[in-house]
């Protein structure tokens, strides 16, 4: 199961400075290629772009149709003049070309570009195949220099004027894979999937990009020596619903009640962005006074810490002393106990994981969020079955949840692809789409638990 969330990061915008938009469809790909993995996706996707460009080149054409004018002697000797100019034009645009081939041929790149241009600058815009070709042939010119802008610049415009140009699809593939536009890639190398039956080395391509995007996610996850960031944090604890380190209300009282206190200056520190620091200051807390009031969410939010550092151990310790004190609100054992299991999953301990949810169901059989973890853990194990059954069960308890209704749409999209069941994973992708920008931080955070082998 690894290997499908480490080939996706979802939403990633490029790096290039590229004018050329990225298609939309290459962030489905991104998307899908995280549910369904990569063949699947490649192949769900490479139909609707080819569409999709078979559309915008119907439209471009359609620009380009000279207006129809009066059928009379006038204007037919007019049109014949016409024609004679355009052949006249397009005559010395393909000499143009063919210098340009020449001086490519003998590595003089800048004349070989210099005679394209021309080319390009005297062909009738009717005639489409042959200017097309002329953008290619510059394209690879570009591309020797290693301006891979202008190759993606060129090979857009040739795409433009003929869709079906698998050379210059996969040129631009390439050239927007070296910049880093990896969701332009996608698009591309979907596209020549459909148009040259599915090869496998165009979906092996796809899947390098996919992994090269999720590796850029991962250079972004702090190791457990490093400074936390602010989005992985806020990413991680998101994942626990109704946190209660989290809640405004505490965190207010805390500040107007004990505003020079140890925990008022951790929570100054969670607002600075100085993660590493919480522990330290929980502690000193928790050393301050035995009969502090605050000491139960004081011991929650340093176990929450640890966790995120990566010192597991100690937010174990932690997260026991809670599970275990007869004085801890079930919202604060609940939240322990989920995230004990959490830490065996860090640990590569899933067996133990399980072990933790189930124990967490049997203590609180009325609440949602158990289920959903359980079933989100099922989910990268691959027992898609169970999970759905948890996932099922957890919008019984809570109809609204959407936590539980996306990661349902994921796990079904999964078994649809396990069962080669088509209608099963459109309609899974179709409802998914909706939630996406709500769940890709569920994604992301499985992506990161899934960064080693399990």
């Amino acid at each position: 199961m690894a290997s499908y969330l480490r080939t996706v990061t979802g939403g990633s915008s490029s790096n290039t400075n590229s004018t050329i938009p990225t298609n939309t469809l290459g962030k489905r790909l991104v998307k899908w290629g995280l549910i369904i993995g990569v063949p699947t996706a490649v192949c769900v996707a490479a139909y609707l772009v080819y569409r999709q460009q078979q559309e915008q080149a119907k439209k471009s054409a359609t620009r380009r149709s000279p207006l129809p004018t009066p059928l009379t002697k006038v204007n037919e000797d007019s049109t014949t003049t016409s024609e004679n100019r355009l052949k006249n034009r397009l005559t010395v645009a393909m000499d143009l070309k063919n210098e340009g081939n020449l001086k490519y041929r003998e590595q003089k790149y800048n004349e070989a570009i210099e005679a394209y241009t021309k080319a390009i600058e005297l062909c009738p815009v009717e005639s489409m195949e042959e200017l097309s070709q002329f953008y290619q042939n510059r394209a690879a010119t570009w591309e020797l220099l290693k301006d891979h802008e202008k190759v993606i610049e060129d090979c857009s415009k040739a795409i433009e004027l003929n869709p079906k140009y698998i050379k210059c699809i996969q040129r631009r593939a390439r050239a927007a894979e070296t910049v880093g536009n990896f969701e332009l890639a996608l698009e591309d190398y979907s596209t020549v999937c459909f148009i040259d039956s599915y090869q496998p080395a165009y979906i092996m391509a796809a899947d390098k990009v996919l992994t090269d995007l999720a590796k850029r996610y991962m250079e972004t996850l702090p190791p457990s020596t490093a400074e936390l960031s602010k989005d992985y944090v806020r990413t991680s604890l998101n994942e626990f619903e109704n946190d209660p380190i989290l809640n405004e209300y505490f965190i207010t009282e805390i500040r107007k009640a004990q505003p020079d206190s140890s925990l008022a200056r951790a929570y100054q520190a969670f607002d600075e962005g100085r993660f590493t620091d919480i522990p330290s200051l929980c502690t000193q807390e928790l050393e301050s006074s035995n009969d502090s009031p605050y000491k139960l969410e004081t011991l929650l939010l340093r176990g929450s810490f640890y966790l995120l550092m990566g010192n597991y151990a100690e937010a174990l310790a932690d997260f026991d002393a809670l599970i275990n004190d007869p004085n801890a609100s079930e919202e604060i054992k609940m939240n322990a106990e989920l995230k004990r299991a959490n830490t065996k999953i860090h640990q590569r301990d899933l067996e133990g994981a399980l072990y933790q949810y189930d124990e967490c169901i049997k203590n609180h059989p009325n609440e949602c969020s158990p289920h959903v973890h359980r079933g989100m853990l099922k989910t990268l194990l691959e027992s898609y079955n169970e999970a759905h059954d948890d996932f099922v069960e957890a919008l019984k308890i809570s109809p609204t949840n959407l936590r539980a209704k996306y990661q349902k749409l994921i796990n079904d999209a999964k078994i649809g692809a396990k069962e080669h069941t088509s209608e099963r994973i459109e309609q899974a992708l179709s409802s998914f789409e909706e939630y996406y920008d709500t769940c890709k931080q569920d994604i992301y955070y499985a992506l990161a638990l899934t960064s080693v082998n399990i």
